[in-house]
């Protein structure tokens, strides 16, 4: 997240004598990143990225913070200035007998950790001033008037978002502000004059008829909007729950700074210096008054928790011993407070930071501020490894997955952690599956055993890519008793399309890889499994997986890579031509029902005899017709010849399945 701050601006809370270029060399090696200075209106502007965890930063009096700071540390003068507004007084200016009733607001402390209020009387719709329109139009904001844009240059400045409501609006729609969770259906006009309809679970502030009056710290409502005819402002400040505010901003596509601020748990805190900035700012450009007492309901009001550092940690981490001295002047720098104990210090961050929560968060901020630079390096001991490690084939790996890419296959990325239910598919127990002990999510739960589930998973809840034949090559995890999970890397499919299509995608992957025959071993009574897999290698079979007939028409496959290494070949193994034509010839019989066609093939490439290859050609009701392949390396082969085969074949057939040959020998 980027965000944009004038030179002079930033002067306002900087004392330093530092020069834009090196404002942005430094900052840049110790903190949030300047990666361009623009020049606008006759003065330069930052543009800086802020990480998504330091919401602190994101605003002209956090980025004056971190400076004052980093400065220092390369011995440029730099302090951080105490604002005026601080010292602002919020007790009403009128007597008491001309003051305005503040609307009554029903917090839900659920949802809503802080707000405060405040009403601001006759105001004046003030030009805004050059200087003030100068510094928004510089950070690409639109200029207004006063009575809007001090809400816009509040927000920039001090990072916490406000929002000004015409106060006489409210009490016509009730005079009650009710902080609750939205029930789905309902509509409501943003500010911009665009209508939306709740899907359920937003927060939002509705008047005591239901109205929608806003969508608090997103985006304000038309029926209680700022407009040409607002004399009296209740200005307010809220701190809705950070996901809340992340839910209603994504669902309805409204992206605004507050609700970017928010989403990233802005510090409740900074309320009363933003409210102290916006009465400063209304009195003095738009001639308002208070006219209210302060209404403050912080019902969640609480100091981050403590946070103990070892100085032995801290040296294992960066590997250098600091000064103790010098590390609790940066931490005192950033704001902390410290309690300093024999062997390490005891930190309270403070409460713009509740990124720091533990010690490696504290060891951080120390070493970018004493200097990632100022580190020493090491080159690492010990000699470099030259061989792979047992069973990693980067180049396999590489070859399956274009392979199937080539033939229609898309290639998707699952989680290694799954739900109960996912483990359960699997056809191994629950308890047969590593479970975290803190698990995040109830659908990340167990370490997964197999990639089937998760890639059949993909096909269901993705209606789009039902006809799509999906892999992938990944790890799975199984338990080792006393030690750490041995990682079996696999590779997995799914499709819809028929099972022999399947099958015979999988039969071109292994021809691929230089090995001609598979050999499908059924077995009865296991879960959800069609057989296992073999391949023929040197004479002897290589188990190297299984496949399974899956519900709603899929197939799955899979495959243990470490046995497909094993088995494969780098190039094709030279087969010398015979001297004479084969001889090909069908042969069709009639099979009954739950025949497995693959036991066929392999009882037929079992005879005696000149048999080169035996294939499943064509399939009609219960009759299958095979292609046999009849060769000699030495000799001419004839229909004759052949004759004792086909006979010993029909009848081996006819013995073991009951299958009858269509026509005569």
């Amino acid at each position: 997240m980027n965000i944009l701050i004038p030179h002079h601006w930033l002067l306002t809370h900087l004392d330093t004598d530092a020069t834009p270029p090196d404002i942005q060399e430094k900052l840049s090696l110790s903190g949030p990143s300047v990666e361009r200075v623009y020049e606008r209106e006759g003065d330069s502007v930052y543009d800086i990225e802020v990480t998504t965890n330091r919401v602190d930063s994101m605003s002209v009096r956090g980025i004056a913070r971190e400076a004052a700071v980093i400065l220092e540390q390369f011995g440029i003068r730099a302090g951080l200035k105490e604002p005026d507004y601080h010292q602002i007084s919020l007790e009403p200016d009128l007597p008491e007998s001309e003051q305005l009733p503040l609307p009554a607001i029903r917090n839900n402390p659920a949802v809503c950790g802080r707000i405060m209020a405040i009403v601001l009387k006759d105001v004046d719709r003030t030009p805004t001033p050059e200087r003030m329109a100068r510094r928004l139009r510089q950070v690409d904001m639109n200029i207004h008037d006063s009575i809007i844009d001090i809400t816009n240059y509040i927000t920039h400045e001090v990072g916490h978002p406000v929002h000004a409501f015409d106060y006489d609006k409210i009490m016509a729609l009730g005079g009650e502000i009710i902080v609750k969770e939205a029930e789905a259906g309902k509509a409501f006009t943003t500010l911009d004059g665009l209508e939306y309809h709740t899907v359920g679970g937003e927060v939002v502030f509705e008047n005591p008829d239901g109205v929608i009056i806003d969508l608090p710290s997103i985006k304000g409502t038309l029926n209680s909007s700022v407009d040409e005819n607002t004399r009296n402002i209740l200005l307010l400040i809220d701190s809705v729950e950070a996901s809340k505010v992340r839910f209603a901003s994504m669902t309805h596509q409204i992206r605004t700074v507050a609700a970017q601020l928010t989403e990233k748990n802005v510090d409740p805190h900074l309320a009363l210096p933003t409210l102290q900035l916006g009465v400063k700012l209304y009195r003095e450009l738009c001639g308002a008054q208070v006219a209210s007492q302060l209404f403050d309901d912080f019902p969640h009001q609480r100091e981050p928790e403590a946070v103990f550092l070892t100085f032995s940690r801290l040296e294992e981490y960066l590997g250098v011993a600091l000064d103790p001295k010098r590390i609790s002047d940066i931490l005192v720098s950033l704001g902390c407070q410290l309690n300093e104990r024999e062997n390490g210090v005891e930190v309270q961050p403070p409460t713009y930071r509740p990124d720091l929560q533990i010690p490696a968060d504290l060891i951080e901020e120390i070493a970018r501020i004493y200097g990632y630079h100022n580190l020493p390096s090491q080159l690492m001991a010990g000699e470099i490894p030259l061989q792979l490690q047992d069973g990693v084939d980067f180049a396999l790996e590489e070859k399956i997955a274009q392979f199937l890419s080539n033939i229609g296959w898309q290639e998707i990325y699952s989680y290694s952690l799954v739900s109960q239910e996912l483990a359960d598919q699997s056809g191994f127990a629950a308890a047969d599956h590593l479970k975290l002990e803190n698990p995040l999510t109830e659908d990340q739960v167990y370490l997964r055993r197999s990639l089937w589930p998760s890639l059949n998973r993909f096909l269901s809840e993705n209606p789009a890519a039902a006809g799509v034949s999906v892999f992938e090559i990944a790890n799975t995890y199984l338990p080792v008793a006393g030690d750490l999970p041995r990682h079996e890397l696999r590779l997995g499919m799914v499709s819809a399309k028929p099972y022999r299509r399947v099958k015979g995608d999988l039969e071109a992957l292994l021809r691929h890889l230089f090995l001609d025959e598979l050999i499908v071993k059924p077995q009865e009574g296991v879960h959800r499994q069609e057989g296992d897999l073999f391949v023929k290698v040197g004479g002897r079979e290589v188990l190297i997986g299984s496949i399974f007939i899956l519900p709603r028409q899929r197939t799955g496959i899979d495959i243990l890579i470490s046995a497909l290494s094993g088995a494969a070949a780098g190039y094709p193994r030279l087969v010398p031509l015979p001297k004479s034509a084969p001889v090909i010839e069908d042969m069709t019989f009639t099979l009954p029902e739950k025949t497995y066609a693959g036991q066929v093939l392999e009882t037929i490439r079992e005879q005696a005899g000149a048999i080169a290859k035996v294939e499943l050609k064509d399939i009609f009701g219960q009759n299958f017709t095979f292609t046999l392949t009849y060769s000699s390396p030495n000799r001419a082969i004839s229909s004759e010849k052949i004759k004792p085969i086909r006979q010993k074949i029909a009848d081996t057939l006819l013995e073991r399945y009951g299958a009858h040959l269509v026509g005569e020998v």
